[in-house]
């Protein structure tokens, strides 16, 4: 047996060794031909070529490609960048023969520092290549980092990024916006939402879109990508702020492993909350397949309190359960197919709101405490099934991508404010009102796409993607009685609508030398919408329908130019178009003819250059970027008598600057930083807003940034970290000075801080956390019901938190 291993390790060296006889050459520039494609031939040619002693484990670079290169560069230049995008390491041994390798070998695994980071594999592109080559600005939120800080939903993943906002309250009451595009809550979203390649949500204006990004829990989740900037080209209709992406870890056929996870935690004012997760990989057969199934359950115990009818505790508490298999079958080299069912169920008692007195800036009642006429309860349960068949034919690879969703939404609120003195009016004993809406999705999309293989002249990718919704939103008003429901049908409605796609897109990348690249893309899309509204009830006046029907075709275009500075930094210029869809209106015959039939997409241009770099002997990282947008034909609201309608109007203009740093000062040591600065304005009035040429556009922080220190060290023998950060918040606008439609009131600043520690028992882990330290008493968002009454969304009060993981 011994003489057997002893064999095969002859034979691989064997293999992977080829002597060279000019090793006092090494460092002189020579001409270098390789051609792109696998990593092994390509290693083979550049041994050849630069007479070098090069050794290396087969397995180390089995299945790995390269851009490959030509020109005149040292031997050392040309290697770094064969290696560029891979996780190979260079180091001389005392032979002075140069060796790649993975993982040092009598060292442990590194953690993440900048020399990992930089070379994180992001698909952003619709390619997976190193964060710091893509000619765009992406952050890379990793899971363990969020589970440190206990980060448990969307609102928390977002939470430190600077130039992202979620405001919500509720279950899925949310508006996503990136680089202060935060008007665009009305219609579809500006934002848009994908699992791996799968897209999630609803791109049509009547789907409720704008308010149901898909918020994920920590679902074996690998990382989150966050996408800034138009997105149009790539991921069409809905991204044209950008895009977050929850990339799943993949099953792995080489092994059994698992893990467990459970974590308590505890709010002041509140209850007490807790996550139990747990995933279990399965190889089926060795590079075959293989099966993957997590699941959780996590319980918001909720701080948030509730006087009058609808007396309640901790009324924002609530539970979000999910589970997740996945299959992957590799029955050749070339051929992958994976299969995944995402099933989540979210439930919330009531929203995160406090009464606000909008002229003290006080709350009306007290701290997190709301009167409330009728219960609030909310859910929204997904089903997400998505398959990639992945084939390589060499000269490029195509994928097949089939995804169906289908999302149930159900809401509450509470409307005895609004309505119940005009029914006590009418004679109606009425003592509470509320307004009740069930929303459906069903998305069913089909996605054909052809990437070239990666190469150092031309690059290319082509798709066509097909998409069909339907969606259907149904509503009214309920009340009650002292003798219990009431009988009378205030209000009714149904919305149903449908939604077709149709695109063509792709891009060509030119490396016209070896530091400068060019992308030109194109997205040409057909879009089909049909919309109808049934309405009924005392409120309506009766029973009426309106509806109608529109075609659209859209273009996006986008343009890069990213040159290599050095093998470690670059500098890049991006313009780039988006836009969102429009729609028909449901006009009635009494609608006035200055409302038109259809309204239009609303549209961007965005520029934007930037810089990345790793600096200081890969102990600085930099990221930075500036931006101008210019939002066209804004879509908003306007209203014909009682009714409302949409319609395009207005323009915007959005500049900014965002600058991220990684710094490791010493062993041990590792400081991030990331700042975002945003001047957003209407250049023209929007009517349908309220707002006026020269107002900043809403709930848009100028100055918002966040910083984090964090310390490894042993502790008794045990590896361990704490950690400190903070995040600020600067003051913004809820809605437009002198608006009665979106009424304003200004949101001071705000900062939060927290606290991470945790030890490396090896068979399992243990961490501990606070959150909102300094129990800062941030406003969140604002929603203004009136010149001198509101609700606000106040920040999570002080948290702690522990947890334990188990890996096995």
């Amino acid at each position: 047996m011994k003489k057997s291993v002893r064999g095969r390790t002859l034979r691989h060296l064997a293999l992977v060794c080829t002597l060279a006889i000019a090793a006092t050459a090494h460092g002189q520039s020579r001409e270098f031909d390789v051609a792109a494609g696998d990593l092994k031939a390509a290693l083979d040619a550049y041994i050849a070529q630069a007479g070098v002693q090069l050794l290396y484990k087969v397995d180390d670079i089995k299945g790995l490609s390269t851009k490959g290169l030509k020109g005149k560069l040292s031997p050392e230049d040309a290697l770094a960048r064969l290696l560029d995008g891979t996780r190979l390491k260079v180091r001389r041994d005392e032979s002075g023969a140069i060796v790649l390798y993975s993982t040092p070998p009598d060292e442990p695994k590194p953690r993440a520092d900048v020399s990992t980071l930089d070379t994180v594999m992001v698909s952003a592109s619709r390619r997976r290549e190193p964060v710091r080559e893509v000619p765009l600005k992406v952050d890379v939120l990793q899971t363990e980092a969020l589970e440190r800080g206990g980060a448990r939903e969307l609102g928390d993943y977002v939470a430190g990024q600077p130039g992202v906002t979620l405001t919500h309250g509720g279950a899925f009451a949310g508006a996503l916006s990136i680089r202060g595009l935060a008007t665009a809550s009305v219609g579809a979203a500006s934002v848009g939402v994908y699992v791996d390649d799968v897209a999630t949500g609803s791109s049509a204006p009547y789907g409720l879109g704008a308010v149901t990004p898909l918020d994920m829990g920590l679902l074996d989740l690998h990382h989150i990508e966050i996408l800034r900037g138009p997105q149009g080209t790539l991921y069409g209709a809905g991204a044209m702020g950008g895009l977050i992406k929850y990339v799943t870890n993949e099953p792995d056929t080489g092994e059994f492993s698992g893990s467990a996870r459970l974590a308590l935690s505890s709010t002041q004012y509140g209850g007490m909350g807790h996550t139990v997760n747990g995933v279990v990989n399965v190889p089926i057969k060795q590079d075959m397949a293989a099966v993957r199934v997590a699941a959780y359950s996590t319980r918001f115990g909720g701080y948030d309190d509730t006087i009058g009818v609808a007396a309640e505790k901790n009324v924002n508490r609530g539970t979000t359960t999910g589970a997740r298999i996945s299959a992957l079958l590799t029955p050749s080299r070339n051929l992958s197919m994976r299969l995944t069912l995402t099933s989540q169920e979210a439930k919330r008692v009531g929203h995160d709101y406090e009464d606000l007195n909008l002229v003290t800036g006080q709350p009306v009642l007290g701290e997190r405490l709301r009167r409330l006429g009728a219960r609030e309860p909310s859910s929204v349960r997904t089903d997400l099934l998505g398959m990639d068949i992945e084939y390589n034919m060499g000269w490029a690879r195509l994928n097949a991508i089939t995804s169906v969703q289908d999302v149930k939404l159900h809401g509450q609120q509470d409307a005895s404010s609004l309505l119940l003195p005009v029914l006590v009016g009418a004679g109606v004993p009425a003592t509470s009102v509320w307004a009740d809406s069930r929303g459906e999705q069903h998305r069913v999309s089909q996605e054909f796409r052809l990437t070239s293989s990666a190469s150092r002249d031309l690059e290319w990718l082509a798709g066509l993607y097909i998409n069909r919704e339907r969606s259907s939103i149904d509503g009214g008003f309920g009340y009650a009685t002292a003798s219990g429901p009431g009988t009378l049908n205030l209000y009714q409605t149904s919305k149903p609508a449908t939604y077709r796609d149709l695109a063509l897109y792709g891009d060509v990348t030119w490396h016209a030398t070896p530091a400068l690249a060019l992308t030109g893309g194109v997205r040409v899309g057909r879009m089909e919408q049909r919309f109808t509204n049934t309405s009924a009830g005392l409120l309506a006046g009766g029973t009426s329908t309106n509806g109608g029907e529109s075609e659209e075709t859209a273009t996006t275009w986008l343009a890069t130019a990213g040159y290599k500075l050095d093998p470690l930094s670059s500098a890049y210029l991006r313009v780039a178009s988006g836009y969102r869809p429009g729609g028909p209106n449901g006009l009635l015959p009494t609608t006035s003819p200055s409302v038109k039939p259809m309204f239009k997409s609303d549209s961007l241009w965005s520029y934007e250059a930037g810089y990345k770099a790793t600096l200081l002997d890969r102990r600085l990282m930099v990221e930075a970027a500036v931006y101008d947008i210019e939002w066209s034909d804004i879509q908003q609201t306007m209203k014909d008598g009682v009714f409302g309608f949409f319609t395009n109007a207005g323009k915007a203009r959005i500049r900014g600057a965002e600058l991220g740093l990684i710094w490791l000062p010493s062993a041990g040591w590792r400081l991030d930083g990331s700042l975002s600065l945003i001047d957003a304005k209407l250049r023209t009035d929007a009517q349908g807003l309220g707002g006026r040429a020269g107002d900043k556009l809403p709930n848009t922080a100028r100055v918002s940034a966040s910083v984090s220190a964090t310390r490894d060290f042993e502790l008794a023998g045990r590896p361990a970290y704490l950690g400190l950060n903070a995040r600020h918040v600067g003051e913004r606008n809820a809605g437009f000075p002198g608006s009665t439609l979106a009424r304003d009131y200004l949101l001071p600043s705000y900062s939060v801080y927290g606290l991470q520690a945790g030890i490396d028992f090896e068979r399992f882990k243990l961490s501990a956390y606070v959150r909102n330290l300094s129990n800062s008493r941030g406003l969140a968002a604002v929603a203004v019901d009136s010149a001198i009454a509101g609700k606000a969304v106040v920040v999570e009060p002080r948290t702690l938190g522990v947890a334990v993981n188990v890996p096995f």
